[in-house]
């Protein structure tokens, strides 16, 4: 009655983990997994690199100071003595002017009378405003506007590094889980013909049984230790991939410090696949990236049909001719106008960034598709992986029972050993089997998962 015992006890083999060390919990390792791999170590720069072209953008709207002073002297007199200093502060906003304040100096017996001034010099306060080419953006702010874009994409890439990780960790884990309980399945097999070897051979001794079924229980005995022997090496390669992942592990994966979870027996109901795509493009960080690439590109777009108007520039202030008298307060007024005669430059950079443009939307439209196929893709693979397990388990109900009435029957000396031995086989492989489809479902429901964009 051991063996018979024993076999009873086979489907709760594979819902049992191996016992060697803690138990690591997909969460747990994932967690670690995050932590620790250098791959996400290198993308969690990428903000770091999107703030400085932030903080690069922004300075090209600090102040520029400028000072130059010349002196030249001749027999102890200024011969040329010249300050000259200026204040220029661009501002981020429409017509992008730019607030100017100068101050200059000019003195000697041999300077040029245009730059001759009073002796407290002369000073003056403005500002430049370009009225057609520059209304809406310009190169300064564009540039602005395109690093303020730098944070989401970087976020978006460290998004898609870090799912696609996660992903390939989360099927070596069910990867390795289903080795365990193939090799714990090998381990239950072993011990009922080693059971039954003892007891053939007891029966042979008394004489109820021929010498050859001790041979034969034998050679079933030695094909189920080199099954486990092969289920053993899948599941150290496998404990291998998984332990790779973890960089910080102190221990030598000799050690076998930790085992994995068991594979759950009860599983989720997927949600209506039109609802699981909806929720995706709002998710996937593929398609936020590219949408942000869009808008990238509209803002080139934008910039280079400011080219294609004449560029014309007001330049106006207040001046004071002797900074001594700051009551005499007299105006001064410029215009500088710029214009290209056929704008060829102009329109080839505007068709350029409308195809840029256009390229862009595309890319969006396509990777919109391919999130809609992997969610498609995913979902049949989870809805026929939950199929492929009621079979299982009703197949391995079957075969539990006909091995049962087998083994009654050898038992009572109505059956062969080489009848048990195949009944066991068949029991074998669809315990294999309903292991294989469980850890099937998880890895597809890892595969939802990522298709979705919430792993």
């Amino acid at each position: 009655m051991k063996f018979i015992l024993l076999l009873a006890a086979i489907p709760l083999c594979i819902a049992a983990t191996s016992g060697q060390g803690t138990v690591l919990t997909l969460q747990e390792f994932l967690l670690l997994v995050e932590q620790q791999h250098p791959a996400l170590q290198s993308a969690n720069y990428e903000p770091d690199i999107a703030e400085a072209e932030i903080r690069s953008a922004l300075g090209r709207f600090d102040p520029m100071l400028s000072f130059q002073y010349d002196s030249k002297l001749k027999s102890g007199d200024d011969k040329v003595s010249t300050i000259d200093g200026s204040l220029e502060l661009p501002l981020d906003m429409m017509f992008g002017p730019k607030l100017k304040a100068n101050y200059r100096r000019g003195q000697g017996f041999q300077i040029d009378p245009e730059a001759l001034t009073t002796p407290a010099g002369e000073a003056s306060l403005g500002f430049a405003l370009p009225v057609f080419q520059g209304v809406f953006t310009d190169a300064r702010r564009n540039a602005l506007r395109k690093a303020m874009l730098r944070p989401n994409i970087a976020r978006a890439q460290f998004t898609i590094e870090r799912n696609a990780l996660l992903r390939t960790a989360s099927l070596r884990y069910w990867d390795w889980c289903e080795a365990t309980q193939q090799r714990l399945v090998a381990d239950s097999l072993l011990s009922i013909a080693r059971v039954r070897l003892d007891f053939v051979r007891r029966r042979s001794s008394a004489g109820e049984t021929a010498t050859i079924d001790t041979v034969e229980a034998l050679q079933e005995v030695l094909r189920r230790e080199g099954e486990r022997i092969r289920a053993e090496r899948i599941e150290e390669q496998v404990y291998l991939d998984v332990y790779g992942m973890l960089w910080n592990a102190r221990q030598p994966y000799q050690n076998r410090s930790f085992s994995s979870q068991d594979l759950p027996t009860t599983f989720d109901t997927p949600d209506n696949a039109d609802s699981i795509r909806n929720r995706a493009r709002l998710v996937r960080p593929e398609i936020q990236r590219a949408s942000f690439m869009v808008e990238t590109s509209r803002f080139d777009s934008s910039l280079a049909s400011e080219f294609m108007r004449p560029f014309v520039e007001i330049d106006a202030g207040l001046i004071s001719y002797d900074v001594s008298k700051p009551n005499a307060v007299d105006y001064k007024v410029g215009l500088r106008v710029q214009q290209p005669l056929l704008f060829r430059q102009a329109s080839a950079q505007l068709q350029t960034t409308s195809i840029a443009v256009d390229r862009a939307q595309i890319t969006l439209t396509l990777i919109e598709r391919l999130v809609d196929i992997d969610v498609d893709i995913a979902f049949v693979g989870y809805r026929k992986a939950l199929e492929r397990v009621d079979v299982a388990v009703r197949e391995v109900t079957a075969a539990q029972a006909m091995v049962s009435a087998e083994q009654s029957r050898f038992v009572a000396g109505d059956s062969s050993l080489l009848l048990v031995n195949i009944r066991e086989r068949m029991l074998s492989e669809a315990l294999q089997r309903l292991v294989s489809a469980r850890a099937d479902v998880m890895r597809a429901k890892a595969n939802l998962a990522w298709a979705t964009g919430v792993i």
